[in-house]
């Protein structure tokens, strides 16, 4: 039985280390509504948000500089080692590396509360931002994000 190649998730031979700004999505299993409203996150929004602050703690070098919590998927841009104090500092995390913490630390979290729930959706989408224009963009589509959420085919798939 010939099985269907699957695409591959990071860019073949990109360093994820390296000092860059990324914009990162990462979806809720079966894109189920988890994190509350556009309105008003429920606790396990609150910890996804508090959470994505917290990575700069947890590495040094890294910054999220832009986010937007929805109810099933989460928006950041997240920057590896793009500043004055850690210009010279190496090695980086790898991008996986701050997303893998950063999903076990909410699921720990929110399995205190509801134990064996699946969170997330397997891996993650990411787009390395090449220049200024293309940051521009993926910041105002993280503001507008909430405002089209109406229009997201998944917005009817409640918990």
């Amino acid at each position: 039985m010939d099985l269907p190649n699957r695409k591959l998730p990071r860019l073949r031979g990109f360093d994820y280390s390296s000092q860059n700004y990324y914009h990162v999505t990462i979806c809720t299993c079966g894109k189920k509504h988890l994190f509350g409203t556009i309105e008003e996150l429920n606790i396990f929004g609150k910890i996804a948000q508090q959470e994505l602050i917290n990575i700069p703690s947890h590495f040094k070098g890294v910054t999220i500089d832009k986010f937007a919590i929805m109810p099933n998927h989460i928006h950041a841009i997240i920057i590896i080692g793009c500043n004055k104090e850690t210009e010279w500092s190496r090695p980086f995390p790898t991008l996986p590396a701050i997303i893998g913490l950063y999903k076990s630390g909410v699921s720990k979290k929110i399995h205190e509360i509801r134990p064996g729930i699946e969170l997330w959706q397997k891996s993650f989408y990411d787009e390395i931002i090449r220049n200024e224009q293309g940051y521009r963009e993926i910041w105002e589509y993280i503001d507008g994000n909430p405002l089209q959420w109406q229009l997201d085919k998944y917005y009817t798939n409640s918990v």
